[in-house]
């Protein structure tokens, strides 16, 4: 189990043994606290090596407190330290995946317009903008974003037009209760 160091200056320094990176730049921002995972450290400075030039880590590690301030995942790999986010300004961001994926990072988030990549040690699975992507095989052409759902396109969906197997028109199915509540009402059906 990763020791949780209340400040980054809190690690010892004969222990530090990733040459290419520094406590402070894997520690929560703000606050500080430090968490290391060593096996994604590993994998981050060999990662750094086969590539020949720096890496430049928007975030690694996240405290609770930071998670929330940015709206991360519950279940981020940030929290666990498990996690970088690496900016492209460097680097071609399917070289650099290719070169991720050889030493040992599963987990792949693409954020083209905001100029990073998400790599961790955690489930294999690929994502841009929350477009999912199957592991493996080849890099697929990345997918526009699905448009943001409707009244009506939630009104529509089977699930809502049926209750207890009988059909309801769409005004049925507000006026049931059986349609999902939302804050985008769009008047026009």
């Amino acid at each position: 189990m990763a020791k949780v160091y209340k400040h980054y200056s809190s690690f010892p320094a004969t222990e530090w043994r990733w040459p290419s990176f520094s406590p402070q730049e894997m520690a929560s921002r703000g606050e500080g606290e430090l968490m290391i995972d060593e096996t994604a450290m590993d994998r981050l400075q060999a990662l750094r090596n086969r590539l020949g030039k720096p890496l430049i880590v928007n975030s690694a590690y996240r405290s609770a407190a930071h998670n929330r301030r940015v709206k991360g995942a519950t279940n981020s790999q940030h929290r666990l330290a498990r996690a970088f986010d690496v900016r492209m300004d460097n680097h071609n961001p399917s070289a650099f995946e290719r070169a991720a994926r050889e030493c040992g990072f599963t987990g792949f988030g693409h954020y083209p317009k905001s100029g990073f990549m998400h790599i961790d040690i955690g489930p294999a699975r690929r994502w841009n903008d929350g477009g999912w992507f199957p592991a493996g095989g080849a890099t697929p052409s990345f997918q526009p974003e699905p448009p943001a759902p409707t009244l009506k396109s939630e009104v529509l969906k089977p699930e809502v037009l049926t209750a207890g197997g009988t059909l309801l028109s769409g005004a049925a199915a507000v006026s049931q209760g059986s349609a999902p509540s939302t804050s985008r009402w769009r008047p026009s059906l």
